[in-house]
């Protein structure tokens, strides 16, 4: 794998993207860039009134057109939204210019994670082991790196940046 000018990380909801995110930047010297803020920035409202209002069609085409922006950045990690590796499209673009980190996280640590604002999980912790079932497949295929994200933010983020540097030197 060559190393890539973005980090893009990818997980399920509460696998800790935003915060691992946040640290890595800051560990790299790297930019930040929270994938579904620049969606409801670009949308002028939050994820829920998207969901509520257009349906998760519309919230696909934002994040979709989001993906494309953010895979033309360089010198950034990108924090994506939980279900960014639905479209394949959005993958091709982030993984062109990115390394692609999966954060891993057990159903059982993402159900004591606060997931407050998830359209999809609608308030029902259930809903997460549903999720994962359906996701964990494309979560592990687009993935060039996976890293557990059970510990401190900081702490994974020093792994994921290891394992990136590990891969590099393997290239």
């Amino acid at each position: 794998m060559d190393y890539k000018d973005n980090i893009v990380l990818i997980g399920m909801p509460g696998s800790g993207k935003t915060t691992v995110g946040r640290s890595l930047a800051a560990l790299t010297a790297m930019t930040f860039l929270d994938l579904d803020a620049e969606i409801e920035r670009s949308a002028g409202r939050d994820i829920p009134r998207i969901f509520q209002e257009d349906g998760e069609e519309a919230f696909r085409r934002l994040e979709t057109a989001c993906a494309r922006r953010a895979a033309a950045l360089r010198g950034f990690v990108i924090a994506c939204g939980g279900g960014i590796i639905l479209k394949e499209e959005n993958m091709e673009a982030l993984s062109r210019t990115g390394t692609v980190v999966f954060l891993d996280r057990s159903v059982g640590e993402l159900a004591s994670a606060d997931l407050p604002g998830r359209p999809l999980l609608d308030g029902r912790r259930e809903r997460l082991q549903e999720l994962y079932d359906a996701r964990i497949g494309l979560y592990r295929r687009y993935a060039d790196v996976t890293v557990p994200s059970s510990r401190s933010p900081e702490i994974v983020a020093q792994l994921v940046w290891e394992a990136i540097c590990d891969q590099k030197e393997e290239s």
